[in-house]
């Protein structure tokens, strides 16, 4: 058998807190002890959560710049080829027009 022993907290507020925290936990249908036990334990797992959220931005950031790295790069690639296809078609007409008269049939 486990031993579930149960301890006592002791919270000290004002007399207005007190009855804020009774309007609250009777607006959920609580008890003051359970509505506490919620609010505390639901506040740690949204700090969790928002941790690990933070976390995965930082890594989709991260992935974001990375692509946007490759997507410059590639755009210099695309230019470059831009430009190997110009100087190609280029040359291709400079050596056409020199062909001489004989050379027209070729």
């Amino acid at each position: 058998m486990t031993n579930n022993k149960q301890v006592q907290i002791i919270i000290r507020a004002t007399e207005e807190e007190k009855k804020q925290i009774t309007e609250l936990a009777k607006e959920k249908d609580l008890s003051v002890n359970q509505f506490i036990k919620n609010q505390i334990f639901s506040n740690q797992k949204l700090e969790q959560d928002n941790n690990i959220n933070n976390e995965n931005n930082d890594i989709n950031n991260n992935i974001i710049t990375i692509l946007q790295e490759e997507l410059k790069i590639k755009n210099q690639q695309i230019d470059n080829l831009h430009k190997i296809i110009y100087n190609k078609d280029t040359k291709l007409l400079e050596y056409d027009s020199k062909k001489s008269w004989w050379q027209f049939w070729k």
